[in-house]
């Protein structure tokens, strides 16, 4: 790592992680609501639990590309799923490549109607603008992205702090009056403990799915214990934003908020400081759409990199990586941008739904076995 960087690279990474699971549908709430708050007082635990169960695969599979020196999806899944890489390589990679155009494509979606409902702009108009943004900070190599997530992360944090930390504290007696009587009956809620624990492994299965994209960052770790503090301040900075977020939205539970289809917005309307932090839920939209788009476009642009430039000298490759990222990238960027625009996302999320928990038995539980079970590092 250079010495003069101002950040220290694992927490590049961990900001890698966590602008990739805010996207819209964090930023929005709704997977706040889906996942957690719909069943009941097991939101008092379950986003912890699900970002320490993510925290250690991902340290387990960043492990792994650095013990065998493999810093892209598609070379470190061939490895991995060894002996049978036939079959669970291509699985895996379709998985990440579904997410990746379906996310993606609602990212366009998700972002070109924020930026329509807060400054008014067409809707063709915003989302080529997001294409363009997506396609600048694609383009520019690994270091790029990890600079430019480290910033959009700050400015995530900042932002989701200001929205809920305010209604958290306004409305802490209601937070703890929902979750008891959530928890003793007093309310009603039909959630089970093996329901919600379920759908924990689910929202974490879903977001192993963008482990591609972390992969491509692997390289930027220095040995194993940067893999370990990369995991540790991903699972901080992650479950303590998702928590947050938890509890400013279970503040509402008894208000309608499980039926709101923007529940952040919900609750700044209807808690502190509605007329100033109104706005700032649109921005966090529009950044985690556009944050998530860029970091799952990156890892597979990475893996065509490293696939094309497999047999040339490092030098050679390195001349040519630029304009090589731009053309992959603007395949890319091309391709989802024509799914929202020709309203193919339907179609294309007919599968969508299945890959968290197909992730559980794909992702998961391969990699928390053969982390326990340990492996040989790749010889020198």
């Amino acid at each position: 790592m250079d010495k003069r960087a101002v950040m220290p690279s694992f927490f590049a990474v961990a900001f890698v992680w966590f602008t990739t699971h805010f996207g819209g549908g964090f930023a929005s709430g709704q997977q706040v609501v889906q996942y957690y708050v719909s069943y009941g007082w097991y939101a008092a635990i379950m986003p912890i639990l699900s970002q320490a169960l993510e925290g250690l695969i991902f340290y387990y599979a960043w492990k792994f590309a650095l013990d065998k020196r493999k810093w892209d999806y598609r070379s470190w899944s061939l490895e991995f799923y060894k002996p049978v890489q036939v079959v669970m390589a291509p699985v895996f990679e379709f998985m990440f490549q579904l997410i990746l155009v379906t996310a993606t494509a609602v990212a366009f979606a998700t972002g070109g109607a924020t930026l329509t409902t807060v400054f008014g702009t067409g809707y063709m108009m915003n989302t080529i603008i997001i294409a363009a943004s997506m396609l600048l900070l694609t383009i520019f190599g690994a270091e790029f992205v990890r600079k430019a997530a480290s910033v959009i992360a700050i400015a995530i944090i900042v932002g989701v702090l200001i929205v809920y930390v305010p209604n958290v504290i306004a409305g802490w007696g209601k937070i703890t009056s929902n979750l008891s009587g959530l928890k003793s009956g007093a309310i009603p809620n039909s959630g089970t403990f093996g329901q919600a624990l379920w759908k924990m492994f689910v929202y974490a299965g879903f977001q192993a799915c963008c482990l591609g994209a972390y992969l491509a960052h692997s390289d930027a770790l220095k040995d194993v214990r940067d893999a370990k503090k990369a995991a540790f301040w991903g699972f901080v900075i992650n479950a303590v934003i998702l928590m947050i977020s938890t509890l400013g939205i279970m503040a509402f539970y008894q208000d309608g908020i499980l039926t709101q289809s923007v529940p952040a917005l919900f609750v700044v309307m209807n808690g502190v400081g509605a007329a100033w932090i109104t706005p700032i839920v649109s921005i966090l939209i529009i950044l985690g759409a556009v944050s998530t788009g860029v970091n799952l476009i990156y890892g597979t642009t990475n893996r065509i990199l490293n696939y094309i430039s497999r047999n040339e000298p490092e030098e050679v490759a390195k001349e040519k990586e630029t304009k090589r990222s731009i053309v992959i990238s603007a395949v890319y960027v091309l391709a989802t941008w024509a799914i929202a625009q020709f309203g193919l996302i339907p179609l294309i999320a007919k599968g969508y739904g299945t890959l968290g928990w197909v992730s559980v038995f794909v992702i998961i539980i391969p990699l928390l076995l053969r982390g326990f079970i340990g492996w040989q590092p790749a010889d020198e």
